[in-house]
């Protein structure tokens, strides 16, 4: 048996046609008025990194006004790539100093986290003071742990190690890169201990009773229930704690100021000391461009690492 569908009116197909044509009338009324926001969020971006990327073909030392600017295409890249010991150095101090400060922080940012997790009390106290660390400027943080921690002669570090017996070390001379990695843990471990907190409270205490029920230990949970469920949380950590960790200079520049030699040299300071040292304006563009090029090749990496991970764990 067909049933036979109403007849559509002119005034229906007019109503609609006049709907549509309100609903196309309203989003372009919209797009129009978010294109000053847009523009300005484009030039304010972008903007920069063109003029930079315009900057890396070009030869233009600001101590050398005579010579202008001339365009050398690649010659800046291959030079830092190919020619420049100082800039592959840095390269390796960026890859070291961040992979230390990164792993180091998610560590003590996990153990910070499961530990504020638990109900004891002043609870809210504790997690007040140990978020306090991440406000700290870094040129502040550097200056503090510099004088009353690593200091040689008065050092609170060098007090603890000489109690013990061992002899008086000036940590920044003999292990600058070490000191480094420890102010900048010490600063970024509250700041993943806050996205791993927030995954930790967003684990059903459900799913915990069950993986008790069925005989699974503290450690058990751990592995099997805890960190396979904070996998995400781990990715964001890492993708924001990349892109924060790579800019590492305050700390630097205070402490250490690159040195002794290159060790602590670091692509960010490496540029800082092209453009404000040897006014070479072309190779710190250059310089800049390859440090883009390479922080996003490195947190691509460590993401698929990571999630491969974390699906591993989930699987198994």
């Amino acid at each position: 048996m067909s049933v036979r569908s109403e007849p559509t009116t002119p005034w229906a197909v007019g109503f609609g046609a006049r709907r549509l044509a309100a609903l196309r009338t309203q989003r372009a009324g919209a797009v129009f008025l978010l294109l000053p926001a847009l523009f300005y969020l484009a030039v304010m971006t972008q903007a920069p990194f063109v003029l930079t990327l315009w900057y890396s073909f070009h030869n233009w030392i600001l101590t050398s006004p005579e010579l202008g600017h001339r365009w050398v295409g690649l010659s800046n890249f291959r030079y830092a790539v190919t020619q420049d010991p100082i800039f592959r150095a840095a390269v390796v101090n960026t890859v070291e100093i961040t992979t230390a400060v990164v792993g180091g922080s998610l560590v003590l940012g996990l153990s910070f986290a499961l530990l504020l997790n638990r109900t004891f009390p002043l609870r809210g106290v504790a997690r007040s003071l140990m978020i306090a660390p991440f406000f700290v400027m870094p040129t502040v943080n550097a200056v503090v742990q510099k004088n009353l921690f690593l200091n040689p002669i008065f050092g609170l570090v060098n007090w603890v190690w000489t109690s013990i017996g061992f002899q008086r070390v000036d940590w920044l001379a003999v292990h600058p890169k070490l000191g480094i990695i420890t102010m900048a843990v010490w600063q970024w471990a509250p700041f993943m201990m806050l996205i791993l907190l927030a995954g930790l409270q967003g684990i059903s205490d459900e799913v915990r009773e069950a993986a008790r029920i069925d005989g699974a230990g503290p450690v058990t949970e751990f592995r099997r229930i805890t960190l396979p469920l904070l996998g995400p949380y781990f990715e964001l950590a890492v993708l924001l704690g990349l892109i924060y960790i790579l800019q590492l200079f305050g700390e630097i520049f205070v402490a250490t100021q690159g040195g002794p030699g290159t060790e602590t040299t670091t692509i960010p300071y490496y540029v800082y000391q092209t453009i404000s040292q040897a006014n070479d304006v072309g190779s710190a563009s250059a310089q800049g461009v390859l440090a883009i090029i390479f922080s996003g090749i490195i947190a691509a990496l460590l993401l698929r690492l990571l999630t491969r991970t974390f699906r591993r764990g989930l699987t198994s």
